[in-house]
């Protein structure tokens, strides 16, 4: 073993050295070399520091000292199974699941599937292929000896036979979780998402196509709904048809929170996309209070509010001015979400189920909304602008005369620019002349900073508007899910395994709460991805003096140190020993998908 340079060379001229730690082995008679660690971008000094270093660390001297020479065999990673095992312990998931498991004739340990799925979402890298669940158990200290050796198939089964066992285990995490972080429930957050699969996917019932919020609408897709604490924690998630729409998913929602999480009273804060006037009905019927967006103007009842607020007294609340507007009467129509397209029949009318009783209306209105607003709508006229303009000089150059030509081009315009309504245009073989609505440009300007909230709650509209802005935190939820614990995209081949790799990602991001719950509690100011990558790179070294092998712990930085003590690891040194003592000597083969094999052999 020894540590190995590569040169790169960018376009521009420059090159880039980095070291790995490589291993020599025969195979068939030829030597052959494989990667065991990355070393990163190193100077040649610190490249022969580093490799002394290893020694220092095995608390073995350096050659040349007067002692023994010293081996390398391998590294694996330490903190990383250390830190999931914990969490899942403070959680009592190991517990549950592994009661779950008890009556079920499995041939593999599901828990021990569990934690290297879980390690595979958390400290996953850049490298899709290096971390691939199947080959990453083997990189985990401890595997072999503290957990099975999993087979590929193995962690397939495991995906549904935890997503057979989700409920149970969803209800007792949320009672265990709110008494364990304090949390409130007066007040849930529900937000959906997309994520998309590649391929055809027609051996689906899920995967359909919709609209996509990772702007992938030429892929299939599913829609996840996700019911989250104040504070962040998820409560529950429910996986939806790929083409199902946003006012939908609610009613489903609102009956599990109230019947397997016992929540009777709460205020269900969500965006404009869940509202129509089914789902109001709903929520009042549930007992229920609602905080939820009307849009900028879209809706109905939005319209009816603007105009009032000119003649209401403007109040400021931290960054926001505001006013309160009160309906006489439910102005009905549906929401912006309600015109998408859905696989099951069409939305009651809202004449058909609209209520007589007034309506609470919030309007929010902020300078720095305005503008975004303003300067993203100026964006959209100009590209219908310069559109018109191409399209006038083709008809010029002879290349589009027709009438129906001309018309299906300016279509094609104004609908990808999305600003039907402030352009008017007229043809004629050979011509096109268009009209730009300034009045009606000026008036949506005029209203661009403007957002409403619909209410029924007795909250002051000051705690209104600081409620909403909670819903941040679901937002949040998914952007962790989809950028850091690799919901995105889906490669599994049946629906109960994408439902199991949602699961997998949702309670990646409970643990990820707990960790950074934990923290907070401790005072140590580090972003839960900073204390994960530091944790990654505690590793546990093979060392060899004679061929006698042996396990060290790389030194381990303090930050690591407060952060496993801050979620109940006071010695780390005891806890490696502990595992050391039993440990079977480094052996690391890099694993194909069953797939690949067949395709390689």
């Amino acid at each position: 073993m020894y540590v190995k340079a590569q040169t790169v060379r960018r376009p521009g001229g420059k090159a880039y050295t980095y070291y790995r730690l490589v291993q020599s082995y025969r195979e068939q008679g030829k030597v052959k070399h494989r990667v065991i660690g990355e070393l990163g971008a190193l100077s040649r000094l610190e490249a022969e520091k580093l490799s002394r270093r290893f020694g220092q660390i095995a608390e073995i001297a350096w050659p040349g000292d007067g002692q023994e020479e010293l081996e390398i065999n391998g590294m694996m990673y330490f903190g990383a199974p250390l830190l999931v095992e914990q969490l899942m312990a403070d959680l009592h998931l190991s517990q549950w699941v592994k009661e779950a498991a008890k009556d079920r004739r499995l041939k593999f340990n599901v828990v021990d599937a569990l934690k290297v799925m879980l390690c595979a979402h958390l400290f996953k890298s850049g490298s899709r292929a290096e971390l691939a669940v199947w080959d990453w158990q083997q990189k985990l200290f401890g595997h072999g000896s503290r957990t099975s050796d999993l087979e590929y198939q193995h962690l397939l089964r495991s995906l549904g036979v935890l997503v057979e066992m989700k409920d149970e285990i969803e209800e007792k995490l949320f009672f265990h979780v709110v008494g364990l972080f304090d949390l409130s429930v007066d007040l849930v957050l529900y937000d959906l998402t997309s994520t998309y699969v590649e391929g055809q996917a027609d051996w689906s019932q899920l995967l359909r196509r919709g609209y996509s919020r990772d702007k992938r609408s030429d892929c299939k897709q599913i829609v996840i709904g996700l019911v989250v604490s104040r504070e962040g924690f998820p409560i529950t998630f429910r996986v939806f048809e790929g083409n199902r729409v946003d006012v939908r998913t609610l009613k489903e929602m609102v009956k599990q929170l109230q019947g397997r999480f016992q929540v009777k009273r709460c205020i269900w804060v969500s965006d404009t996309g869940l509202l129509s006037e089914p789902n109001l009905k709903n929520l009042k019927a549930s007992g229920y209070e609602y905080i939820l967006g009307l849009g900028g103007g879209s809706h109905k009842d939005a319209q009816a509010a603007f105009p009032r607020t000119k003649e209401l007294e403007q109040k400021q609340f931290k960054d926001t001015k505001f006013w309160e507007v009160v309906l006489p009467r439910e102005t009905g129509g549906k929401g912006r979400a309600g015109k998408r397209g859905s696989d099951s029949g069409k939305e009651p009318s809202a004449k058909q189920d609209s209520c007589e009783s007034p309506r609470r209306i919030v309007v929010i209105e902020s300078e720095g909304r305005r503008q975004k607003t303003s300067a993203i709508l100026e964006r959209r006229l100009e590209k219908v602008r310069q559109g018109f303009a191409t399209l006038q000089r083709r008809i010029s150059g002879g290349q589009c005369v027709g009438e129906e030509d001309i018309r299906v081009e300016a279509e094609k315009i104004l609908h990808r620019c999305r600003v039907r309504k402030y352009f008017t245009y007229a043809m004629k073989k050979g011509r096109l002349s268009w009209y730009e609505h300034h009045q009606a440009v000026e008036e949506r300007k005029a209203d661009a900073g403007k957002y409403a909230l619909v209410t029924n709650t007795h909250l002051s509209a000051e705690e209104v508007i600081e409620a909403y802005r909670t819903l941040l935190a679901a937002e949040d939820a998914f952007l962790v899910l989809k950028d850091a614990l690799d919901l995105r995209p889906l490669w599994h081949k049946c629906d109960m395994n994408v439902q199991g790799h949602v699961l997998l990602a949702v309670w990646s991001y409970l643990l990820y709460k707990t960790l950074e719950r934990r923290c907070e509690r401790t005072g140590i100011d580090l972003s839960v991805p900073r204390v994960l990558n530091a944790i990654k790179e505690v590793r546990a070294v093979e060392v060899a003096m004679r061929e006698k092998p042996l396990w060290k712990l790389m030194k381990v930085p303090g930050e690591v140190l407060r952060a496993l003590a801050a979620v109940g690891i006071d010695d780390v040194k005891a806890r490696f020993q502990e595992w050391a003592a039993d440990a079977r000597p480094y052996s690391y083969v890099p694993r194909l998908n069953p797939s690949d094999e067949e395709a390689a052999g």
